[in-house]
C-alpha cells in the first residue's frame, strides 16, 4: 500500500446500483497527488465534450489528499468535483471537516459517482461494507435536518455529506453540506448530486493510514502547527475565516469583481 493513502477507489454506478472497488493506481497518485488533482484527471479523461452537467453522463467526484486524516494543519479538506452546471466547465469545491479523513480510514481515496438513480439514495460506507441505501425518507428535507437524522440512524461516528432542497431542485449553484455548517459552496456540485438522486454520503472507517516514518511525521506536524499559531495571520483566520482575506486580496488585484472582469472592487470597505 502507498504511504499516505487509503489505497482504494470506489466507482458507484447509480443507474445499475453496482459498486466496484479497485486499487489506487500508483501512477495516478504520483502524478496527481489527490484531491483536486484526482478529480481533474478523472473528469478530463472520462467525460465527453458537450455533455449536460445535469445529465446522466456527468460524474461526481469525491476525493481526499495524501495528508488527509493525518496530523498536519490545513490538510482536512475534501474535494467535490463535476462538470459544473453553473459554468459548463470543470468545477470543484472543497469543504473542511473530517469527511476525507474518514474516507481514508475506511480505505478509500477517491469516489466516482456516475449514472442516475431511479429513486433517492445515499451512499453508505463502513470499511469494506459499501451500499446504496434508500433515501426517500430524507428527500425534501434540509441539509442539517438530514444530517441530524442520519447521525441518529447510523451513529455519531459517521461523517456525512448531504444536499438540501437546493440540490434536489437542481439550483445551479447548490452546495454540498457537511458537519452542520460547512459547505463545498462553489460550482454547483450539489445540483449534480441532486440530478443523480444522491442525497448523501455517509462514511465511517476504522483503519490506520500508513506513514513511512511516523515519528518524524509527527515532529514536522507539531512544528507546522506552532508556526501557524505564531503567525500574524492566525488571529485573522480564527476570527474572520475566509472573509479575512477580502481586503488584502482586493489590494493585490485578485478579488473577483464583475464576474472576474477585474480583480479590484473600488468600493471595498
Amino acid at each position: 500500500m502507498l504511504n499516505g493513502y487509503g489505497g482504494q477507489v470506489l466507482r458507484v454506478n447509480l443507474t445499475t446500483g453496482t459498486i466496484e472497488k479497485s486499487d489506487l493506481d500508483p501512477d495516478l497518485a504520483r502524478d496527481y497527488l489527490g484531491g483536486r488533482g484526482f478529480a481533474a484527471k478523472i473528469l478530463y479523461t472520462e467525460l465527453e465534450k458537450g455533455i449536460d452537467p445535469l445529465g446522466e453522463q456527468n460524474k461526481v467526484i469525491v476525493a481526499a489528499g495524501p495528508l488527509s486524516g493525518l496530523a498536519i494543519p490545513g490538510a482536512g479538506k475534501t474535494t467535490f468535483a463535476a462538470k459544473s452546471p453553473a459554468t459548463g466547465s470543470y468545477g470543484d469545491s472543497n469543504v473542511g471537516g473530517m469527511l476525507s479523513a474518514e474516507m481514508k480510514y475506511a480505505g478509500y481515496d477517491l469516489i466516482i459517482g456516475e449514472g442516475v438513480s431511479p429513486k433517492p439514495v445515499y451512499l453508505f460506507i463502513e470499511d469494506d461494507v459499501v451500499e446504496l441505501r434508500d433515501a426517500s425518507e430524507y428527500w425534501g428535507k434540509g441539509a442539517i435536518t438530514t444530517e441530524t437524522a442520519l447521525k441518529k440512524d447510523l451513529g455519531d461516528e459517521f461523517q456525512i455529506a448531504v444536499i438540501g432542497p437546493g440540490g434536489e431542485n437542481l439550483v445551479k449553484y447548490a452546495c454540498v453540506c457537511h458537519d452542520f455548517g460547512r459547505q463545498a459552496g462553489r460550482t454547483g456540485v450539489g445540483a449534480v448530486m441532486g440530478s443523480k438522486k444522491l442525497k448523501a454520503i455517509a462514511v465511517r472507517g476504522t483503519h490506520s493510514i500508513p506513514v513511512a516514518d511516523i515519528r518524524e511525521f509527527r515532529r514536522v506536524g507539531r512544528e507546522m502547527l506552532e508556526f501557524c499559531k505564531n503567525s500574524d495571520a492566525w488571529d485573522v483566520w480564527v476570527r474572520l475565516g475566509t472573509a479575512g482575506v477580502n481586503v488584502p486580496s482586493n489590494e493585490w488585484g485578485s478579488f473577483p469583481t464583475r464576474n472576474f472582469q477585474t480583480g479590484h472592487f473600488d468600493d471595498m470597505e
